[in-house]
């Protein structure tokens, strides 16, 4: 049997407590406190669901309307579950919607990854004095479908890919 990878050790899954170091990433903002509140309920779902014991959570991101929860390829369909059955349980937990996306490298896959539902017209490197960032291109006939506020979606890209991008409307 796998462990759970998760953005906590093993030992903070199963207990009500943060070691140092868990604490650490919570005081720095590395992980948010509804993260590792979503980190635990997933390990106790294991129990209901023991192909959850392997999963890599690589990210959970808290957005005001949505949590991204970010996934290794392989896990994205045990995270979400036979029927959605385990995003439901989730989505219930946190009254929020809930989007699994899957890991990628690089801000153009990870873009698409994240905006499933929206046609990503293209993805440039924009090189400006103040800082030089991506810029994802969007419909803008697609704007009710994303499902992150702007300033989500740069942090969620910022945290993953290390890149600074915005989105564009067109």
């Amino acid at each position: 049997m796998k462990d759970m990878k998760a953005g906590i050790c093993e030992v903070c899954l199963k207990n009500d407590m943060l070691c140092e170091g868990c604490s650490k990433k919570l005081e720095n903002g590395d992980i948010s406190e509804k993260a590792v509140e979503l980190f635990r309920y997933i390990y106790s779902l294991s129990e209901d669901y023991p192909y959850l014991e392997d999963v890599e959570i690589n990210e959970i991101y808290v957005g005001e309307d949505v949590i991204v929860i970010v996934v290794e390829k392989e896990d994205v369909g045990k995270v979400v579950g036979k029927g959605g059955e385990i995003v439901k349980k989730l989505a219930g937990k946190v009254e929020r919607a809930i989007r699994v996306v899957e890991m990628a490298e690089g801000v153009k896959k990870f873009s698409q990854n994240l905006l499933p539902d929206v046609k990503v017209y293209g993805v440039n490197k924009v090189f400006s004095p103040k800082e030089d960032y991506y810029k994802v291109v969007v419909s803008s006939d697609d704007v009710r479908r994303i499902m992150l506020k702007e300033d989500e979606f740069s942090e969620v890209l910022k945290r993953i890919t290390g890149e600074s991008a915005k989105l564009s409307f067109k």
